[in-house]
């Protein structure tokens, strides 16, 4: 027999009324074998929602009319086909976010009744819900809406202690909010509703442990916070003291976790304060004070190993690795770490891959990119399937699962970017071969020289035994270096590859002001030659994306480091023997010294050391592994006119991990607002400064990342502020992970 149809509505302000609401799903839940069609099933999800959240009422009022509504809806998560299930799912997240977020709403604590379709003992699915949620609705910078839903969920968890489901969703909204870096939201709303929520705790008979465990998280997160220990100071006495008067396990556990918490918060905004600050501080709160001292804290509270809450402009130190981070790791898709290692720095150049999601995805090959990094940017996953966009940018001359040379990699990519940085991507075709300049075309005819040079990433270089190496600018028709001839760098055998010819560069080869690689990444260096008969000079600019340094010889146990090399890379050569200098003054061989500084300084300065030697006698690559440090901050050698931006900070470097160069492994140490982390493939964990001068002797820093001081880098963009397809590509994916979570989740036994 079916169940006959009505209208859910029974008076006539067109309110659902939740008992004839009751009334409805009781008769539904007497027939086990009928459901109706699916659609008319998300209506009546999406009507409950209404209904609750219009109703009012305490949980004793109406707790036997919820029965049966929230029987139907687990009925429904749990029974049907799996596509309609991911429909309800989200029609009912998403009209009871629509409620809550709604700054003018005042919708019924009994609406959390809706919770019960996720499953509690299942937090990442909660977790996933609540970061698509955040992300589908931040409502702009002013994030009103973010406010309201977490003010609305912190009334309920005071007012309400009929969903035990309650607790559990306000813990992952939070930290789908910290994973947001929303912390001014966190620490306003989170402030104005302190007292209400610790106030609660005095009568623990009704409190849910997910409820406390939510009240404990907002308290050990605001223990900075002098304002939040302001606002419950009032009310420490009163619950500390009913909570000791229970001789319960509940309520010691309640009492001991609060006294943790709040002898970490005196003792935190004590050390904060300096002189009378700190006496006035302790008078005030005296009473406060005695009261945690005679309860004796432990100090040993979990919710302590939480980072406290702090607005971004705010350092924030080394915390806790398990605390879930907004940073996104890249699937290794077969020794793809050397492409993996070179994305994460590229996005933490914050000006290159804000410009690149916000303004360049309608160009070929960038637009990739752009939906890349975009999801690097707000996924709400931990890892990618960078599969699409490698795809296209792989060197073509690179052979499939094989180890290949980062540098390398980055050099091409430049190349290719700029060769179509004013294109359309309109119809793009992406399986026909990339058209690239003169310098991309000459690598792709000789492949083999990756193989043949003395440094992996240095087909590029004049010489096999230059000390110095400038990487071409797309476009020239010359590999843009300093002539051949130089000392060895130290370690580096006579190798089988003859010396590259010298070209000149034309006026067209210098820095582009129409692309925008050449001015994030583009230097100009200054060469002079003088000759040492007639002291007649010469003047050569060349361009480059990166600078690589080779080692000078020095004595067994003698530590380079990053400014010395760089030293030594603009210091006097001698151009003597079969280098000699033909002066046009003398009218013929001469000799001459060489020097190098740099004439126009990039934003970004990408140095590569050349820790790579090739043997020519046993016909392999070796790796040098010199005692170095890493200076995290360099001074570049310039003409005079530059010596004001000559200064430059680490924020990045990528690391090879191995003995030799076809068999290491790359991965990636990055520095963005202020915190290090370690980005190896799709595992990202934190880090810290010192820990580039800390590694073993076979990890060694190849490419190193820095930005000139006078660069100010802005955080990433918000979802909302990218371009409409870049955001609706980005929901899709964030919605395509909730999909596969929850499926995963279905299928378990």
């Amino acid at each position: 027999m079916a169940v006959k149809k009505h209208e859910l509505v029974a008076d006539n302000r067109n309110q659902p009324d939740l008992a004839a609401l009751a009334q409805y799903f009781q008769m539904m839940n007497d027939q086990p074998n009928y459901l109706p069609p699916p659609q008319e099933l998300v209506k009546h999800c999406q009507d409950i929602v209404k209904c609750l959240s219009r109703t009012t009422g305490t949980v004793e009022q109406l707790w036997q009319m919820l029965q049966p509504v929230e029987q139907f809806l687990l009925r429904v998560v749990t029974t049907v086909h799996g596509d309609v299930r991911h429909e309800i799912f989200t029609a009912i997240l998403d009209k009871f976010y629509s409620y809550i977020s709604d700054p003018q709403s005042d919708a019924c604590p009994a609406t959390a009744a809706v919770l019960i379709v996720i499953d509690e003992s299942d937090e990442e699915s909660a977790l996933s819900a609540a970061r698509w949620l955040v992300q589908q609705r931040e409502n702009g910078p002013a994030g009103a809406g973010l406010r309201a839903a977490l003010s609305c969920l912190y009334r309920w968890l005071y007012e309400w202690h009929g969903t035990p489901a309650l607790g559990n969703w306000l813990i992952a909204y939070i930290k789908a909010l910290e994973e947001n870096e929303r912390f001014d939201v966190l620490i306003e709303t989170s402030v104005d509703n302190v007292a209400k929520l610790f106030s609660s705790m005095a009568n623990p008979a009704p409190l849910q442990q997910k409820a406390a465990d939510a009240i404990f998280h907002v308290l050990a997160s605001l223990r900075e916070s002098t304002e939040a220990f302001d606002r419950i100071s009032s009310h420490v006495g009163d619950v500390l003291v009913n909570l000791a008067a229970d001789s319960g396990q509940w309520s010691r556990q309640l009492l001991q976790n609060l006294v943790d918490i709040l002898t970490a918060m005196v003792d935190g905004i004590l050390e904060s304060l300096k002189g009378d600050a700190q006496d006035l501080f302790r008078d005030k709160y005296a009473d406060v004070i005695l009261c945690l001292e005679r309860h004796m804290a432990s100090r040993a509270s979990s919710f302590l190993q939480l980072p406290p809450w702090r607005t971004r402009n705010v350092c924030l130190p080394a915390v806790n690795p398990h605390v879930p981070m907004r940073k996104v790791g890249l699937l290794n898709l077969g020794n793809t770490c050397y492409m993996n290692s070179v994305m994460q720095a590229l996005l933490v150049a914050r000006q290159f891959s804000t410009h690149v999601v916000l303004k360049m995805t309608a160009v070929p090959y960038w637009a990739k990119m752009s939906v890349l990094f975009a999801e690097m940017m707000h996924s709400i996953s931990t890892k990618l399937n960078p599969s699409e966009f490698f795809s296209v940018v792989k060197p073509p001359f690179f052979t499939r699962d094989n180890q290949h040379d980062s540098s390398e990699f980055l050099g091409y990519l430049f190349e290719l970017l700029q060769s179509y940085e004013h294109c359309s991507d309109r119809n793009f075709d992406y399986t026909r071969p990339p058209v690239l300049n003169g310098a991309s075309r000459l690598r792709m005819i000789h492949p083999h020289v990756q193989q043949q040079s003395p440094h992996a990433g240095d087909d590029h270089a004049e010489s096999s035994h230059s000390r110095r190496s400038v990487s071409p600018r797309p476009g020239s028709s010359a590999a843009g270096s300093s002539s051949s001839g130089h000392k060895r760098s130290s370690g580096e055998q006579e190798t089988l590859v003859p010396p590259k010819k010298r070209f000149r560069m034309s006026d067209a080869t210098f820095l582009r002001r129409d692309s925008f690689i050449d001015s994030m990444f583009g230097g100009v260096l200054l060469t002079r030659v003088e000759c040492t008969v007639c002291h007649a000079s010469s003047l050569s600019r060349d361009v480059f994306r990166d600078l690589q340094l080779a080692f000078p010889e020095k004595p067994e146990g003698w530590q380079h480091s990053v400014q010395s090399l760089l030293e030594y890379y603009c210091s006097k050569e001698s151009l003597s023997g079969e280098n000699k200098y033909e002066c046009r003054d003398c009218g013929g061989l001469q000799d001459a010294e060489r020097s190098v500084l740099i004439e126009t300084t990039p934003k970004y300065l990408i140095l590569v050391l050349k820790n790579f030697k090739f043997d020519s006698k046993l016909q392999v690559q070796t790796k040098l592994m010199h005692s170095m440090y890493h200076n995290h901050s360099v001074t570049l050698p310039t003409v005079r006119s530059q010596a004001v931006h000559s200064v430059y900070n680490l924020f990045a470097a990528v690391i090879h991990a191995g003995t030799t160069l076809d068999s290491g492994h790359y991965y990636t140490l990055a520095k963005d607002n202020d915190q290090w982390h370690k980005y190896n493939d799709d595992e990202v964990t934190f880090a810290d400064e010192g820990q580039l001068n800390g590694l073993n002797r076979s990890s060694t820093p190849y490419i190193l990342f820095y930005r000139r001081t006078d660069i100010e880098e802005g955080t990433a963009p918000s979802l909302e502020e990218l371009p409409p397809k870049l955001q609706e590509l980005v929901m899709a994916h964030n919605k395509h992970y909730v999909d596969t979570v929850r499926k995963i989740r279905l299928t378990r036994p």
